[in-house]
């Protein structure tokens, strides 16, 4: 395996491994906070505050993961500092390149795609994985004192298998979080 796609893999084994602990170090809800700050970010979710999301698209509906968001061909899900979005089969963004240009509309206008990859394996569904950069987005989070950066990983998984992948039924999009030293 080259250099060139062994990094991805490296940075999705950290963000992982690192995630988690740092989640439960917070003592409270990442990214849950009473007014957004004024920085005059440039997204149509990711990044967003519930009461932004609020604002933008009506009041969102209280799930266990989080809140939720409907829209045509597709539901979001604001969990912590993530965005969950659930991918009608069926409908206009099922396939690859839709999913794709729908979550490139819901990442801050500064976003830079860094990488994509796939893996998986054979008899298992085939996932995709792009990594978007984006410094207006880790300067959102230095207001909001969360120990995360501007890279977000972007997982989008299918209903098939390697040999037929079938329609993209799931996206998730998670800013990565800082290690700490």
């Amino acid at each position: 395996m080259t250099r060139h796609r062994m990094l991805p893999a490296v940075l999705t084994f950290l963000f992982l491994v690192v995630s988690a602990p740092m989640s439960a170090a917070q003592g409270g809800l990442p990214c849950d906070v009473a007014t957004a700050p004024d920085d005059g970010l440039a997204s149509a979710a990711l990044g967003l505050t519930r009461q932004e999301l609020d604002r933008l698209y009506g009041p969102g509906n209280a799930v266990q993961t989080g809140w939720l968001y409907e829209f045509d061909g597709f539901d979001l899900t604001l969990a912590d500092c993530d965005l969950i979005l659930d991918i009608d089969p069926g409908g206009q963004f099922a396939d690859p390149e839709s999913a794709t240009d729908l979550v490139r509309t819901l990442l801050p206008e500064d976003a830079v795609l860094a990488g994509s990859w796939q893996f998986g394996t054979l008899q298992s569904a085939p996932q995709d994985a792009d990594e978007w950069l984006s410094a207006e987005l880790a300067a959102r989070y230095r207001l909001l004192g969360e120990p995360r950066t501007g890279s977000v990983l972007v997982l989008y998984s299918y209903d098939g298998n390697a040999y037929n992948p079938g329609s993209i039924t799931h996206v998730e999009l998670r800013p990565a979080v800082i290690p700490e030293p």
